[in-house]
């Protein structure tokens, strides 16, 4: 089985980063939706911000679930942006053709 941390930073004006740590695969998506969820629940989030520096695999799935987790925060009232892929998480973005969805901050409320 993959493993994967996340760490969650949120600052006073409201930009929480999900710190992405080891493998973003079909084992592991539904931790990066529970962390998420539970930053959107808890504190009033006006951007949503997942750091994949340290990703070294995505999956098809788990790229599913950031583009569930972008709509989740759009609906929240939230931007959503992923910063800092590497290079097989880019080629799995471009390839799909979700990096304008996933890399750029579109305003709250815009899908």
């Amino acid at each position: 089985m993959a493993s994967l941390r996340i760490t969650t930073d949120v600052d006073e004006h409201g930009v929480a980063i999900l710190g992405v740590t080891g493998e973003l695969v079909a084992d592991t998506a539904s931790e990066l939706t529970a962390a998420a969820t539970a930053v959107l629940t808890a504190y009033r989030v006006t951007h949503l911000v997942v750091d994949l520096v340290r990703v070294a695999h995505l999956d098809v799935d788990a790229l599913h679930t950031l583009l569930r987790a972008r709509d989740t925060a759009l609906q929240a009232g939230a931007t959503f942006r992923v910063i800092r892929p590497q290079a097989p998480v880019r080629r799995i973005v471009h390839l799909t053709d979700t990096c304008q969805l996933l890399t750029c901050a579109p305003r709250a409320g815009r899908a």
